[in-house]
C-alpha cells in the first residue's frame, strides 16, 4: 500500500499527516496524524477532473490542498 507524507501548519504548529492510498472500489484515502485516524479524503472523478472532499472538518479544510498533493505525487512517481 502506498503512503503519502504531508507536512502542514495548523494553528501555527507543524503537523505531519500520513495518507494511506485508496484500496477499495470507493477512492477513500485515510488520513492519520501521530498514528490516529483524523478523517478521510474522498476522490470523485468528474468530467472537469477530480473533486476532493473530506469526512471531517479538518480534512474538508485541506481536501483541495491534499488532493492536489496526491495528484502531483502520483504524476511524478509514474
Amino acid at each position: 500500500m502506498q503512503k503519502y507524507t504531508y507536512i502542514t501548519k495548523v494553528n501555527e504548529t507543524k503537523v505531519t499527516l500520513t495518507i494511506n492510498s485508496a484500496t477499495a472500489v470507493v477512492p477513500l484515502y485515510q488520513v492519520f496524524t501521530a498514528g490516529k485516524l483524523i478523517g478521510c479524503l474522498l476522490k470523485e472523478t468528474q468530467e472537469q477532473g477530480p473533486i476532493w472532499s473530506g469526512t471531517t472538518a479538518f480534512t474538508q479544510g485541506l481536501a483541495l490542498e491534499l488532493g492536489d498533493f496526491i495528484r502531483r505525487t502520483d504524476e511524478f512517481s509514474h
